[in-house]
């Protein structure tokens, strides 16, 4: 065991979009360091989904300081409840998040950070850390989420993959962190290998453009993750042996040689990220226009009769595939007669990209450029409504947008935007026969919360993964307090997103069925939605006569056609609950 001491005591920030594997980054890097470097370390989760607790199954031992905070106050005697010890010498906390769907998610990182910081003293082995890791969400990188950042000397570690909005999110990261400026190291890029085509040639190209190394490759290994997930704990504790264990020892050791500073340099552009993107995919020019013809052939010349917009909302943490599932969908209801305007709901706005031609202008941008919302009007916010680009003016799309990186409030600018449009009265001029809200749920704070005022169902995309699961049932938990606090909505169905876990099905049946929430869909996994994607357009534009398409047309029939709102009949399954159920299947 090696027992080099550092210089001084390090800070390490973990960002990654939602599902890329931050949590998993993370612990296992601490746990590589206590183990193997004889370092000590500490964990900070920096989430409202509590992903530490949920990992490592602390629920009911460990309570996020900002819930301690709320039901008993934070003192000197009860600071032990927020803070768990393993044997080894770890310390956990969580910062936590709002009350569901009240408050802001960010805001809340400086009272947890300030909690901890006033009782140090009353948790035992706190200054002797040498490697203090956050582990953060970095689908929001708002001024709350930026925060560990500040102070001097961070050192930041970003999780991609392959897909295109791993790097896409890899790349705002960085922009975050030249946003906040100040002494921060990027030490590079930890990939976590999805399975795309020629996806080391794809983050190899990222970070040569960025001028950001490439601390290890995780190799996609479902099999030892799964196993690590059964043993309750990080790899590198519960499988030592694999191949993983040992690529994150190596990546320990990087990370304990440090690296000299270095100045990212984030592409600048969305289209400059896509070419090269795509210079990597086999992809046949003229691939799926047939079917786009095909497809656009079918559109009902006149949409149907209704005195109001049907309202439906999609929420889905980072990662699970909502926005790919909400455009389907919309396409979908296109071919059913429906006016469409579905209405992006995430900082990254990639929710219109496939239907409308690419990433669009935002709300928030537009906003930022002209120095307030005042100084919107109904005339600049129609040129914020983009036509779809196969759908014949009978599907429009917008997105709500996000702060600069490192700044802003992520959930305010969701609620002004869409507050913008019910003003001015587009809605209504438009005359859409159908909105639906695509919306981020790492946070169902305050803004991403307002959707759920307009939408009598809001459905939550999930797959068999425990993690997802987890996630699900808070989403499900926000959506019932926010209807208990007078909004008109209720929880329509679940749409299980498959990944292809064994017996996926049967595992999120039983999971949600357990609470009193149907499953609405399973929805198979294919190939043909990354070929629709690279084409910029969806499975069922391209490929309408294909199974998989066959399935978002039935989902969004189901959709139109339901009329029930299911609440929870008890509370959300833990994590260890939800793990009994994953395994029981597999």
């Amino acid at each position: 065991m090696q027992t080099q001491t550092p210089a001084k005591q390090r800070f390490l920030v973990v960002y990654g979009k939602g599902g890329i594997g931050k949590t998993t980054v993370a612990t296992n890097l601490a746990e590589a360091l206590v183990h193997e470097m004889g370092r000590k370390a500490m964990l900070i989760g920096c989430s409202p989904k509590s992903s530490l607790i949920d990992l490592y199954d602390l629920s009911g031992e460990v309570m996020p300081l900002l819930d301690l905070k709320r039901k008993e106050g934070v003192n000197a005697q009860n600071i032990g409840k927020a803070v768990w010890r393993s044997a080894e010498g770890i310390l956990l906390t969580e910062t936590g998040g709002p009350e569901p769907g009240i408050g802001c998610a960010g805001v809340g990182l400086p009272t947890a950070f300030g909690e901890l910081k006033k009782y140090k003293n009353q948790i035992a082995d706190f200054d002797q850390v040498e490697y203090t890791i956050y582990d953060l969400i970095g689908d929001v990188v708002c001024g709350g989420f930026s925060t560990p950042l500040r102070g001097g000397g961070r050192e930041v570690i970003i999780i991609i993959s392959g897909e295109l909005m791993a790097i896409y999110a890899g790349n705002n990261i960085l922009r975050a962190v030249n946003a906040v400026g100040g002494d921060i190291k990027v030490l590079g890029y930890v990939v976590n290998m999805r399975g795309v085509h020629r996806e080391q040639e794809i983050v190899e190209a990222f970070s040569a453009r960025t001028k950001v190394p490439i601390l290890a490759f995780i190799k996609r290994d479902p099999a030892t993750f799964k196993e690590a997930e059964r043993r309750g704990g990080p790899i590198v504790r519960t499988v030592p042996d694999s191949e993983i264990a040992a690529t994150f020892r190596q990546m320990a050791q990087n990370v304990e040689q440090g690296a000299p500073k270095t100045q990212p340099t984030p592409i600048d552009s969305y289209e400059d990220l896509f070419q090269m993107f795509l210079s990597f995919q086999s992809l046949e020019e003229e691939a799926g226009k047939e079917g786009r013809i095909s497809y656009q052939s079918k559109i009902p010349t006149k949409p149907v009769d209704r005195d109001k917009p049907l309202r439906l909302s999609i929420y889905g943490t980072g990662g699970i595939g909502k926005s790919t599932v909400s455009a389907n969908v919309s396409a979908a209801f296109v071919l059913m007669g429906e006016k469409v305007f579905q209405i992006g709901c995430d900082p990254k706005h990639d929710s219109i990209a496939n239907l409308c031609g690419g990433l669009k202008p935002t709300v928030l941008d537009e906003i930022q450029k002209r120095g307030g919302a005042r100084a919107m009007n109904a005339d600049i916010l129609r040129q914020l409504i983009f036509p779809g680009v196969n759908h014949n003016s009978h599907l429009y799309g917008t997105e709500c947008g996000g702060p600069v990186p490192g700044k802003g409030c992520a959930g305010k600018g969701v609620d002004l935007a869409l507050k913008l449009f019910e003003d001015h009265g587009l809605m209504e001029e438009y005359r859409f026969t159908l909105i639906l809200y695509d919306v981020l749920g790492d946070t169902v704070c305050g803004g991403f919360a307002r959707p759920l005022k307009y939408t009598p169902q809001a459905y939550i995309v999930a797959n068999g993964e425990a993690a997802s699961l987890t996630q699900a049932m808070k989403i499900a938990q926000s959506i019932q307090a926010a209807g208990q606090r007078g909004a008109d909505c209720g929880i329509g169905g679940v749409i299980n997103n498959m990944r292809g876990v064994p017996n996926e099905e049967a595992i999120v049946e039983e999971a949600f069925g357990a609470v009193g929430v149907p499953v609405i869909h399973n929805i198979p996994r294919s190939e043909s939605v990354q070929i629709a994607e690279n084409l910029r357009t969806t499975v069922v534009e391209s490929f309408p006569d294909s199974e998989q398409a066959k399935h978002y047309v039935e989902l969004a029939r189901k959709m139109r056609e339901n009329t029930e709102r299911h609440a929870l009949t008890r509370d959300i399954l833990s994590s260890r609950e939800i793990m009994a159920i994953v395994n029981k299947h597999t």
